[in-house]
C-alpha cells in the first residue's frame, strides 16, 4: 500500500523510523548478581524483578530479557549435556585420566591446601576441549573423588 514500510517509493519520514536499541552491556557485578539470582530461581515474580532492577540500576525490561536469554542458554546447555550423556552411554568408552597430587609439598610452598582429591590443572588439558557447565563438572568431580578414595 501507499506509504507502507515495504513500499520502496514511500517517502522516508524520520519520525516514523525507530532506531534499533543498542545492546546493553552489563558490568561484571551486575552479571554476577543476575547469575547468582538465576542459580536460585529460573523465573522471577514482578516484585522480584523490580527489586533486582532497582538494586542493579537496570530497567525491569533489561532484567526480564536477561532472564529470558539466560533460560534459553540454560535449556541449550541441558540439551547439549543430554546429547553428551546419550553419546557416552552408546559408546561406553573408558577414558583413563591421570590424577596428580602432591603428598610431600606443604601448603606454604604451593599457596593452597593440597589434598588427595585435588586434580592437577595441567592434566586437565585435552586436544579436543569440551565445554561443560560447572554444575555438571562439579558433579562429575564428586563422583570421581568417591571412586578415587577407594584406590588410594
Amino acid at each position: 500500500g501507499i506509504g507502507s514500510p515495504l513500499d520502496p517509493e514511500a517517502p522516508l519520514d524520520p519520525s516514523s523510523i525507530r532506531k534499533k536499541k543498542t545492546r546493553t552491556v552489563f558490568s561484571r557485578s551486575q552479571v554476577f548478581q543476575l547469575e547468582s539470582t538465576f542459580d536460585m530461581k529460573r523465573y522471577l515474580s514482578s516484585s522480584e524483578r523490580a527489586g533486582i532492577a532497582a538494586s542493579l540500576q537496570l530497567t525491569e525490561t533489561q532484567v526480564k530479557i536477561w532472564f529470558q536469554n539466560r533460560r534459553n542458554k540454560w535449556k541449550r546447555q541441558m540439551a547439549a549435556d543430554q546429547e553428551t550423556a546419550n553419546v557416552s552411554h552408546s559408546s561406553q568408552r573408558i577414558v583413563r585420566v591421570p590424577i596428580l597430587y602432591h603428598e610431600s609439598s606443604t601448603p606454604s610452598t604451593l599457596g593452597f591446601n593440597v589434598n588427595v582429591s585435588q586434580v592437577s590443572p595441567r592434566l586437565m588439558s585435552f586436544s579436543n576441549p569440551v565445554n561443560y557447565p560447572f554444575s555438571s563438572f562439579a558433579h562429575s568431580m564428586s563422583l570421581l573423588r568417591s571412586q578415587i578414595t577407594g584406590l588410594v
